[in-house]
Order: structure tokens, then C-alpha cells, then sequence
């Protein structure tokens, strides 16, 4: 069922790992009540701080980030995730805003794909078509959750068990989700690792909306994307991928060089849509499973950079076209259209429906494993990045 990824099954021999989890509420992790779902579970907020003052915080309701605050170049910290205040605002929105998509990120197409010569039918949404797992996906859900501290780094690994037939997918998951702030460094990690009963398919992400200028500031015209991606997938009416991958070169979609999504924005494209927005799936050039960089986003004002790696062969580059000022944030401020993009590193949409595509399908014995780490910085500590893979502005 398509192309394998070379690092992306791991050898069923290997365990899950071991990360000397501990319920910790002291030194650079602290956890607090956050209140109560309508169903009357609890959730926790846990909140990481690193030795360069770098700090995370996530819910457990849909292990859903809520900040990461990160100085800029003259050392004042903002939150640069967009949020929503209280745990009732989670529960009622539909941006998803930093949670964990499950069990398949994206779109598939009529709901419905074959796995095994098995027809495997999904919950369609109003157009027919099922996305992100609607509507009881992952982040509608809390997450159990066991905190850790280790040498290097202080997190916590988010654990989810779908029975098999939940949303309609095949086999007995068992999802653990790393969050990691490394302690030395202005970085972020997210690791995933899942077995299988049975044949399935599996495509998580994180749906977290960034503004590198601070979560609240409006528009993105201070931000430059480099994205290293030489194709993108071609869709349909509905933005169901056709299975062509057609060359980014001379669309509005080649960010290989640094560019401007406001002004692309601005100029409109017949590849944007009628919403003029980015909402693409952009695959990376020469993927071939290991972790590298893949994008960076350079935001003038702050001078901060963020630069993200991963094992992912794709990315949802979203400029947050669905924004419609009715959502207040947790800074004060209503969120408005472009207020906020998302790279959601992942599998294509309808990979299970596409051949060619690079495979999502995880087998008994085998271990999924996926990496995506977000790297941090400003610019008055910037060095040239010729060297690791995308060249400096």
C-alpha cells in the first residue's frame, strides 16, 4: 500500500521506551488543576521551563499545547502559540488550536479506503469526506499522562489507547506522544511511538497555530517562510488529493527560497482557492525518513527564528484562513484571518487511498515511530545555516 518509509516502522522487538516517568510537580515542571470537561473529567495543565527561560505548557484535554514562550532578540519572552483561555473555550472551538490529531491527520476521500482487500468505512463530516478524525478525534479527548525529568530534557509522555473500531479504523492502537523542552537549548521535541493488534493506518500531527511575533499580533507580513518541499499534492473540489504531485516550481507554493505568505496572500493565486488562503500539502524534497531540517520562519520585528526538523515526508502549511475574529485568545485579543500559521508535519491526506504515496499502514510487530523538534532563536545569536541543510537569508 505504497511506498515505505525507510525509518518510519521500527522492528517489533523494539519496546516503547522507557523515559523514568514520575509525577513531578517541582523544579523546571510544575502542574496545576485546569478545571473539568462537561463529562466531569479532570484536566491538568503542566508547565516545563528550561535554563535559558524557555518555557511550554500543555492541557491534558487533546494533549493540547497551549504556550511556548521564547525571547526575542532583546530578551523579552512572549508566547508565540495561539490559545484559548479556559477549558470550556477547548471544548466549544474547531481550530483544533495545538492539539494532537488522531487517529489520521488530514482528509480522506468519501470516508471510506480499502486495507488488506478489507473496506474500512469512516465517519464522513457534512461534504462526505472524513478529517481529522470528526467527530470524536483525539483532541476531543483527555489524555493520561506521566511527567519525567531526565538530564537533558523535562517533559511528558501523553498516553492514548483506541480500541479497535474506534472512528472506524481497524486494530487496537496504542498511541504514547513525547512533549520534551531540552534544558540547554531553545528546543521543543514531539515524539510518537505506537503499536497495532491488527493492520491499521496511522497519521498523527500536532495542530498548533504559531505567530512568531507574539500570539495576538495580527497578520503574518513580518514573517519569511523557507520551506524545503519540490511538490505538492493536487486536490479536488472537496481537497481530496487527486495522487498527482505536481512541481512547486514557478506556483505560489515554492517556498524554497524565502518568501512572504502575505503578500502571496495579497496578490490572490487560483492555487490559494476561493478562501485565498494556504491550506497545502507540501512534500519535501528527497525525503527519505531520517530526521532533518526541513523549513524555517524568520519574523523581522522580533527577531526570532523558528526552524523545525523532522521524520515526516510532508507538511500542512496552513495560514490560519479560518480565523474569523469570534474566538477570543487567551492574550485578550479575538483571533482574525492570517493571525497565525501552522506546519503540521505528517503523512499526505488520503495516503491510504494513493499507491504512491508514502505508505501510513502499521502492522502487528511493527513499532511506528515519528520525530518533529521545533528550534528556537533570535538574531542576535544567529549563525549561518548553510551548513545544516537551508541556507541563510
Amino acid at each position: 500500500m505504497g511506498k515505505s518509509a525507510p525509518v518510519r516502522w521500527l522492528s517489533g522487538a523494539l519496546l516503547l521506551s522507557s523515559l523514568g516517568v514520575l509525577a513531578a510537580s517541582h523544579g523546571p515542571i510544575s502542574v496545576r488543576a485546569w478545571g473539568q470537561t462537561k463529562a466531569s473529567v479532570s484536566v491538568e495543565k503542566v508547565i516545563l521551563t528550561n535554563d535559558l527561560g524557555m518555557r511550554v505548557a500543555y492541557v491534558d484535554y487533546g494533549a493540547t499545547l497551549t504556550e511556548i514562550a521564547v525571547k526575542d532578540r532583546r530578551g523579552r519572552l512572549a508566547n508565540l502559540v495561539l490559545s484559548l483561555p479556559t477549558l470550556g473555550a477547548l471544548e466549544e472551538n474547531h481550530h483544533r488550536y495545538g492539539a494532537e490529531i488522531g487517529r489520521y491527520a488530514g482528509r480522506i476521500g468519501g470516508a471510506r479506503f480499502t486495507l488488506d482487500g478489507q473496506s474500512v468505512q469512516l465517519e464522513p463530516n457534512a461534504k462526505g469526506v472524513y478529517l481529522h478524525a470528526d467527530p470524536d478525534g483525539y483532541d476531543r479527548r483527555v489524555w493520561e499522562r506521566e511527567d519525567f525529568t531526565a538530564a537533558d530534557s523535562v517533559g511528558s509522555v501523553y498516553t492514548m489507547d483506541s480500541v479497535a473500531g474506534d472512528q472506524g479504523f481497524p486494530g487496537h492502537l496504542r498511541l504514547k506522544v513525547t512533549y520534551r523542552l531540552m534544558r540547554r537549548e531553545n528546543v521543543f521535541r514531539i515524539e510518537y511511538a505506537a503499536t497495532t493488534d491488527a493492520p491499521t493506518v496511522l497519521n498523527p500531527t500536532n495542530h498548533v497555530f504559531f505567530n512568531l511575533a507574539g500570539a495576538g499580533a495580527h497578520g503574518l507580513a513580518t514573517h519569511r517562510f523557507t520551506i524545503q518541499a519540490d511538490r505538492y499534492a493536487v486536490t479536488d473540489a472537496l481537497r481530496i488529493p487527486t495522487g498527482e504531485l505536481a512541481p512547486v516550481s514557478g506556483t505560489v507554493l515554492d517556498f524554497r527560497q524565502p518568501g512572504s505568505a502575505q503578500a502571496r496572500l495579497l496578490a490572490g493565486d487560483p492555487l490559494l482557492g476561493r478562501s485565498a488562503g494556504f491550506d497545502h500539502s507540501l512534500a519535501f524534497t528527497n525525503w527519505d525518513g531520517k530526521l532533518r531540517r526541513v523549513l524555517r520562519v524568520d519574523e523581522s520585528s522580533s527577531g526570532r527564528r523558528l526552524e523545525v526538523e523532522t521524520t515526516e515526508p510532508s507538511v500542512q502549511f496552513n495560514t490560519g484562513n479560518g480565523f474569523d475574529g469570534l474566538e477570543m485568545g487567551s492574550e485578550g485579543v479575538a483571533y482574525q484571518r492570517h493571525d497565525g500559521f501552522a506546519v503540521e508535519t505528517q503523512h499526505l491526506p488520503d495516503s491510504p487511498n494513493h499507491p504512491g504515496f508514502p505508505s501510513t499502514r502499521l502492522a502487528p510487530g511493527q513499532v511506528f515511530h515519528s520525530v518533529t523538534v521545533y528550534r528556537f532563536s533570535a538574531a542576535a545569536a544567529r549563525s549561518s545555516m548553510t551548513s545544516r541543510g537551508i541556507k541563510a537569508p
